[in-house]
């Protein structure tokens, strides 16, 4: 469960991406001042995104010679 965010705090949303036929997943970027996301932290979420790719493709991999 997430927890409410402050009333003067500001969220953007940074990504959506389909997971699957009928969902997705979204990340908003939230900062007290309202400001856009700087170019360190994009590149922060990024890395932290091909990370998470990487570990989930090889969890499947396993999965599905598992499965075989």
């Amino acid at each position: 469960m997430t927890e409410p965010l402050p009333e003067n705090q500001k969220t953007l949303l940074v990504i959506r991406a389909p997971l699957s036929g009928d969902s997705f997943v979204s990340i908003y970027f939230s900062s007290q001042d309202g400001r856009m996301m700087s170019l360190s932290e994009w590149s922060n979420l990024k890395q932290l995104i091909e990370l998470i790719s990487k570990v989930c493709v090889k969890q499947e991999a396993k999965a599905q010679a598992a499965a075989a």
